[in-house]
């Protein structure tokens, strides 16, 4: 039975939806960007974000991976360049990470 709303059953969403939920499911309930943010960057780091800040960027997405440290990526106010936070506050402006568009 199709939800409220839609027409489509479940049994026939795109491969793009079915993806999507999975990516859902595999996130649970963690944001991308944590609340307590203290919990994951260090003092240089919060340091660093809060300049970057005046320059218009924005903390875009905090990746925890399990047994390893956080990895935290900053992007401009358009959201068209990116950045990797290191850990010791510099700015990564050339990071390698692998993004889904």
């Amino acid at each position: 039975m199709p939800e409220p709303g839609t027409s489509k059953s479940p049994l026939k969403s795109t491969l793009a939806e079915r993806l999507q939920h999975v990516v859902d499911n595999r996130r649970g309930a963690q944001k991308a960007v944590p609340i307590d943010l203290g919990r994951y960057l260090n003092e240089s780091q919060l340091l660093a974000l809060h300049s970057l800040e005046s320059f218009g960027w924005h903390l875009w997405f905090v990746r925890r991976p399990l047994f390893m440290q956080p990895v935290v990526v900053v992007a401009n106010s358009e959201s068209t360049q990116h950045a990797q936070l290191e850990e010791d506050g510099s700015v990564n402006l050339k990071p390698q990470l692998h993004l889904r568009h």
